[in-house]
Formats: structure tokens, sequence, C-alpha cells
């Protein structure tokens, strides 16, 4: 469910920034931002670049007794932390300033994505909402050093409420001990 949900998130994205900047090729990526060696990954060049960041159990939500069928194991509720970096290296340093400013206009503009704005979202979600993340200096930092990687413009959001279910009933047997049949 998450590769549906951030693919469809990253179209949408990737349809905004086209009409807003009149391009036909795609500018925007699903993709990790660094390989597996560890370097930048050439394929975001002059790109902007989505991917996962994180995910957090949502522990307010919390439904432990809930159960819609015996044997049923409750839903969890996720939160996604999604990152947008805009990858343009110098002289283009401009450039990923405007998509980094269109990333927000974007959100701004629609903050919560249901069946009706965004189609192709996955049938098993409901909605989904974006809240923008607010780092601290040393909380960028760490997260920038965590990747190995130089600054680059980006935001964070908060993608809230991914709920996974199990319709898959596990059947709860009880021993019985029964004398055998008597014929």
């Amino acid at each position: 469910m998450i590769h549906v949900v951030l693919s469809s998130i990253a179209t949408a994205l990737n349809e905004y920034i086209k009409n807003e900047l009149n391009l036909q090729e795609d500018v925007v990526i699903l993709a990790n931002a660094i390989d597996m060696s560890g370097n930048l990954n050439s394929q975001i060049d002059n790109k902007l670049c989505v991917f996962l960041q994180n995910i957090e159990e949502e522990r307010v939500i919390r439904n432990g007794a809930y159960q819609a069928y015996a044997g049923m194991n409750p839903p969890k509720h996720f939160n996604l932390y999604v990152m947008f970096v805009a990858n343009f290296p110098d002289p283009n340093y401009l450039e990923a300033l405007r998509y980094i400013s269109l990333v927000l206009e974007f959100f701004q503009g629609t903050q919560v994505f249901d069946k009706f704005n965004l189609p192709s979202i996955s049938l098993n979600v409901e909605k989904l909402s974006f809240e923008f993340v607010n780092f601290t200096f040393d909380e960028l930092n760490s997260v920038w050093s965590l990747m190995g990687l130089k600054y680059m413009p980006s935001a964070v959001y908060k993608l809230k409420l991914l709920t996974f279910t199990n319709n898959l009933i596990r059947e709860e047997v009880t021993s019985v001990l029964g004398k055998p049949s008597e014929s």
C-alpha cells in the first residue's frame, strides 16, 4: 500500500509542476536519494526526488481491544515521513528553490487527499492528510548526516494516517478433551 500511495502523490505532484512550468518531461522521481554505494543517486540529477524518510506508528489511535471479528487482529495506524529534495546542482540553485516552492504550494493547496481528488490512491485508503514538518537546525543536520549528503533544498511532510488491516481471521481453537465415542 505504501508504494501505491507514494506513487500516486509523486504522480500528482509531477503533473502539478509540469502544468505550472509548462514542461513536457517528468521532473518528479520516486527514488532513493542515495545509491547502494552511499553516493548521490545519479537518477535524481536535475529532478525533484521523493522518498520515504521514516515510518511511525500512530500511538494516539490504538485499538487494542478492537476486533471486527473474533480472532482478527486490530488495525494498525501509521504516519509516513516523506522527503522532497530538489537536486539541481550549481548553477541551477535557483531552480532548486523554485521546485521546493512548488512543493509547498502543492500541499498548501491540497492538504487532504482522498479518492475524489486523487483517484489513483489505493482502494484501502479513505483519506490522507499532509502536515509540514518543522526541523530545528540540529535535527536537520542529523537528517542530512544520516543520509551522508550535503544539504539541498528540501521539505518533509508527515503523511497522516495510513491504516493497515489484515482481514485474515485467526481461528481460535480450544482444546477439547472428550471421551472416545461409544458405539
